[in-house]
């Protein structure tokens, strides 16, 4: 196959056939700190984008590269009549950025020369059955620049002339696999001196379990996985440095893309086996993302979370997950009140329109709680009142009533025109199912708060006090200020400004917010979706005179499940630390403008 991009260097390339016995090894050298170029994906953990994907021809991996704008990091063979492919890729930019070739159906000559015409080394390289023989798949990489080592590829070897070409080069493995009809292997390995030392190991023909127990006793992190025809597996572990990492078997594809979405990580190496595959991923996260899931991801053991930092007008400043749906609950009830105060400002609706809901017990101070749907008795109020206790007290009588009186399509027309694009109204809120629950996505949510504060919703200054009004905000809400005024003493005394400063500061900052909260279940254990999403005024200042920056923050659990009340304390404890956690830094820039 033609080469996908082209580079320009030249370099010598060892193509070495050997024929000889299984033996399993485990090599180590003296660990260090390897050094890497942008085509050593497996030992980098910059954030990327990345995409995997199983059961693909040539033409569509072809596609998928150009669409993502990507080059390949792993590549297997699913079925070698097609051929078929597993392939894992990289957005082909920043750290990740790299000239790149991919072939399959080549013979081993082929290979050989297009490594030396290209002045290439190889990454992966499998080999499979043709019916016109044996045919290699492989990528490869200019060997030139920060990505230059010394290195050597082989097939056809056995495990124990691969050791001995191992320690006679002084080299480690990045990329090893079963030669088909044998047990011998195609390896590829790299100099394992200099810079570029660090420790390792290599299993093959070996089980799951023992992989888990080398892992544990070498304190190493996989790199390279592969099963054998006989369904034992290939491994080559690096020492471990720091980083998250996982590994996963007997997932579906999908699955494992799941929770790398979830874990923050990136998958490196994909083993199809039968209908499962085995992965190994890596951290995928910026700092400041990792700095919050390591608040929040070791509490939450089901279901799922996420977390969303924007500035009003500019970038995404963090985010786990925010893309992704999930049950809302309360928090959905800022759309409705956004097309309120829109339809209000524009007189379509005034505070007096009268508008009817349903309820259970009227001298019942928790009746807003209740599922309006299950009662028939009707009374009304005007629109003001229940928009502002559906804001303040989450009244959900008065949510059923405003939607009716714009229509469920109405406000998803609006929710549309404000740029969201993942949410859907499946019931009225306080009455979920479990086969209508609600979804939006935080980053959708968080386009409401940023329209109402670029004036999209309203350019009206008294419509704009009203919508923050009718919210939890800094002057009716007591937990905000108990919530961020410690980050801001505390940041404050790291600047050296005075507990006066602070403060004043403190008092400076706007904040309105939603959450909401569903319990399915009234004895343990049972499943919540909890969530909240907030705006806030950050007071910068700008030759003396205070100039906010306004930040959209947002995070949720979903569909975890609760075995104890300890466990419930941990996940909203954790929750509760991300909000603040997420706008310390900026709090901290704020004040050095004081």
């Amino acid at each position: 196959m033609s080469s996908i991009s082209t580079l320009r260097t030249r370099a010598s390339v060892l193509v070495l056939v050997l024929v000889v016995q299984l033996f399993l090894v485990a090599l180590v050298r003296d660990p260090a700190s390897a050094a890497v170029g942008s085509a050593d994906d497996r030992q980098l953990t910059t954030s990327t984008g990345w995409w995997t994907y199983t059961g693909v021809t040539g033409s569509q991996v072809s596609s998928l590269l150009s669409s993502n704008n990507a080059r390949i990091t792993d590549l297997s063979v699913v079925d070698p009549a097609t051929p078929t492919f597993n392939v894992t890729m990289v957005r082909n930019t920043g750290a990740y950025a790299s000239g790149y070739w991919w072939y399959y159906g080549q013979t081993a000559a082929q290979v050989s020369s297009a490594l030396s015409s290209n002045n290439a080394r190889l990454i992966t390289a499998q080999a499979y059955p043709t019916s016109a023989g044996t045919r290699f798949a492989v990528v490869m990489v200019p060997n030139s620049g920060a990505n230059q080592k010394a290195w050597w590829w082989f097939y056809n070897i056995s495990a124990s002339s691969l050791a001995s070409q191992l320690s006679s080069r002084n080299a480690r493995l990045v990329h090893l696999t079963q030669y088909p009809g044998t047990s011998n292997f195609t390896a590829v390995m790299v100099s394992n001196t200099g810079t570029d030392n660090t420790g390792w190991w290599w299993y093959h023909h070996t089980t799951t379990s023992s992989i888990s127990s080398a892992l544990s006793t070498n304190s190493a992190r996989l790199v390279d996985l592969s099963r054998n025809s006989d369904g034992t597996w290939n491994a080559v572990m690096y020492k471990s440095t720091g980083p998250r990492w996982y590994w996963y078997y007997g997932l579906s594809l999908g699955s494992a893309v799941s929770r790398a979405d979830q874990l923050g990580e990136r998958i490196i190496d994909v083993t199809r086996y039968g209908s499962s595959v085995a992965v190994v991923m890596t951290r995928n996260t910026t700092a400041t993302n990792e700095k919050l899931w390591n608040l929040i991801g070791p509490e939450v053991d089901s279901g799922a979370y996420g977390f969303y930092l924007k500035q009003v007008g500019g970038s995404v400043l963090a985010g786990l997950q925010q893309s992704k749906q999930y049950e809302p609950a309360s928090a959905l009830k800022v759309l409705y009140h956004a097309k309120s105060i829109r339809e209000e400002s524009l007189g379509n609706t005034t505070d007096s329109t009268v508008v009817t809901y349903h309820y259970k017990n009227l001298s019942d101070s928790k009746d807003g709680n209740i599922c309006p749907d299950n009662y028939s008795t009707t009374t009304t109020t005007n629109l003001k009142n229940a928009d502002t206790l559906m804001m303040q007290v989450s009244d959900n009588r008065m949510t059923r009533a405003i939607l009716e009186r714009y229509t469920k399509a109405s406000v998803l027309s609006y929710g549309t025109s404000l740029g969201l694009t993942s949410t859907a109204i499946n019931h009225n809120i306080g009455c979920p199912t479990d086969t209508t629950h609600n979804r939006t996505t935080l980053s959708d949510l968080g386009k409401v708060y940023e329209a109402f504060q670029k004036g999209t919703v309203t350019g009206s200054s008294t419509w704009k006090t009203q919508f923050r009004s009718r919210m939890l905000n800094q002057s009716n809400f007591s937990g905000f200020k108990n919530a961020i005024c410690p980050v801001v003493n505390a940041e404050a005394t790291a600047l050296g400004r005075s507990s006066a400063t602070a403060t004043s500061f403190c008092n400076a900052m706007t904040w309105i917010a939603k959450g909401g909260s569903y319990q399915y279940g009234s004895s343990l254990p049972y499943q919540v979706s909890r969530d909240n999403v907030s705006l806030t005024g950050v007071p910068y200042k700008r030759s003396g005179v205070v100039s906010p920056r306004y930040f959209v923050f947002g995070e949720y659990v979903d569909g975890t499940t609760i075995n104890t009340s300890a466990e419930s304390t941990s996940v909203d404890t954790a929750r509760g630390k991300l909000y603040p956690e997420a706008l310390r830094p900026y709090i901290r820039a704020a004040l050095a403008t004081w």
